[in-house]
């Protein structure tokens, strides 16, 4: 009896904070380094560290611009932006900044950026501008594939930790937007703050941080 009304009373506690409960969570990272980007160097490049902030590594080490650097869900990889071929465009690289390479082998016209993973690895999501007709879109790519599907119209992506959504910047309103079904739904009220953008996951998916 005792455990049933524990159980009883944790479901209203997370009801009453409007809260979910997911059976999926994004993997921890095998690596504690930290990513960013720094232009000590003359221009953009992608660092790694620790999370003291020692150990200070140049991974990129390119005169163009890198920047935007995610790690995948596992640490293995990393998904970062770089204009070394013209345009900026997303690129993979391991975690020591070898092997770097386009993730797409088909150029575009078009301004690839802000890229995030999916939980499992599998897919990454990301914006697409076209600075010449002002269209931004985000798109979902599968990893190794080159098709990619136009998901919203909208811009800064950032996939929950369950996967289940990824939260854009749809018209200055952060939305939530249903992977599989696609259906929005505003994060706050239309009369709530506005111009807002750049949102961020906690690790358990149950709040955001955004600018």
């Amino acid at each position: 009896m005792k455990r049933i009304q524990l159980l009883v009373l944790a479901l209203s506690i997370l009801w009453t904070l409007n809260a979910s409960v997911h059976l999926l969570f994004a993997k921890a990272p095998t690596t504690e380094k930290i990513l960013f980007t720094s232009t000590r160097d003359g221009n953009y490049e992608v660092y790694s560290m620790n999370p003291d902030g020692s150990e200070q590594v140049n991974l990129t080490q390119h005169r163009t611009q890198d920047l935007s650097a995610v790690w995948s869900p596992t640490g293995e990889k990393i998904l970062f932006i770089s204009d070394r071929d013209g345009r900026r465009d997303l690129y993979l690289m391991d975690p020591d900044g070898s092997n770097v390479g386009r993730v797409f082998r088909f150029k575009t016209k078009e301004i690839r950026r802000n890229p995030t993973w999916s939980p499992d690895g599998k897919q990454f999501a990301y914006e697409q501008v076209n600075f010449k007709t002002g269209i931004f879109h985000t798109y979902i790519a599968t990893l190794g594939e080159q098709d990619k599907e136009q998901f919203v119209h909208g811009t800064d992506p950032a996939w929950s930790p369950d996967g289940t959504e990824i939260v854009c910047d749809v018209r200055s309103r952060l939305t939530l937007v249903n992977v599989h079904s696609q259906e929005q739904r505003l994060l706050l009220p239309k009369k709530a703050m506005f111009w807002q953008s750049h949102p961020s996951w906690s690790a358990a998916g149950d709040k955001l941080a955004f600018v």
